[in-house]
């Protein structure tokens, strides 16, 4: 059984996307059922029941968020998590190099293969991709999904400018083992991607144990303009202002209130201690995907 979860709220025109993975299961005469959630957090628990089930496949319908909340659901267990993108960022789509329609995304059921991966943590919440805190987390706090499904990627274009006008706080992050380090903002990558096909993270690998800490040091709005600007052209790497490490982990606060986010949707504010744990997740990729090592999966 495959079951198909999916956002209405990830636009109109997701309506379209299912129609279209109902005739394709259809007609390779696979059996599934269509689930749609209603608020946040129905996507877990309804991956979480596919699991329990015994479900072979999730089939996740929308952006990265929706993906979040079913990988959260599958997270540990022996069904795999398949991913038809319909968001802004479409990160996901992007790493896995998955293709872009959606006969393309379920031809994998059959011809692509299926990978684990580890999945990391901010505080309690579990993400895939990548977290931030401070300046792009914030942004993140005040998107809404209508003006992501009537913008784009240029409504985070928008929204960062504006909030670009207020006061940046000062971020504190500790790293292992006795790192203490100042900062304006601060990216955590499992991967390569950012939103909008940038390469954040050169030395990322979504297959691994670690994730990338990307850090702007630089304090002040233009600062935060010309890291995004350097961020477009892959030229923040080399800058003196910002800070790359790899690490299994990372402690942010902050000494006012600002905001964490987990695979583009808004988590909280601070603190935050970001993780990778051992629990496993089994996601559906090409064929010609490069293979990871195969991890120890948790006992716990």
């Amino acid at each position: 059984m495959i079951d198909v979860i999916h956002n209405p709220a990830a636009g109109p025109k997701v309506v379209n996307r299912i129609d279209r993975v109902r005739a394709c299961l259809s007609a390779r005469g696979l059996p599934f059922r269509i689930r749609e959630t209603a608020a946040p957090g129905d996507a877990v628990v309804m991956a979480r029941e596919a699991a329990l089930g015994g479900a072979d496949t999730v089939v996740a319908v929308g952006g990265d968020g929706t993906m979040n909340e079913v990988a959260d659901g599958l997270a540990g267990s022996a069904t795999r998590l398949a991913f038809v993108s319909h968001g802004t960022g479409n990160v996901f789509a992007r790493e896995f190099s998955l293709p872009e329609s959606v006969e393309g995304c379920l031809d994998l059921l059959s011809t692509g293969k299926t990978i684990s991966i580890r999945m990391s943590k901010a505080n309690d919440r579990r993400f895939v991709l990548l977290a931030s805190a401070g300046f792009d987390a914030e942004v993140v706090e005040r998107m809404n999904s209508r003006q992501k499904n009537l913008l784009g990627i240029s409504a985070y274009v928008l929204c960062g400018a504006r909030h670009l006008l207020r006061s940046q706080p000062t971020l504190w992050l500790e790293l292992p083992p006795r790192e203490r380090v100042e900062a304006q903002a601060v990216i955590v990558a499992r991967g390569k991607k950012y939103g909008g096909n940038v390469t954040i993270a050169p030395g990322g690998d979504i297959a691994g144990e670690t994730f990338q800490v990307i850090a702007l040091l630089r304090k002040g709005r233009w600062s935060i303009a010309k890291f995004a600007l350097d961020a477009l052209r892959g030229k923040h790497v080399d800058s003196r202002h910002v800070l790359i490490r790899e690490s299994p982990s990372l402690f942010v606060r902050c000494a006012i209130p600002s905001a964490c986010q987990v695979d583009g949707e808004y988590l909280g504010p601070l603190p935050v201690r970001f993780s990778v744990t051992d629990v496993l997740l089994r996601v559906v990729v090409p064929a010609d995907f490069p293979a990871p090592e195969p991890p120890a999966q948790a006992l716990t």
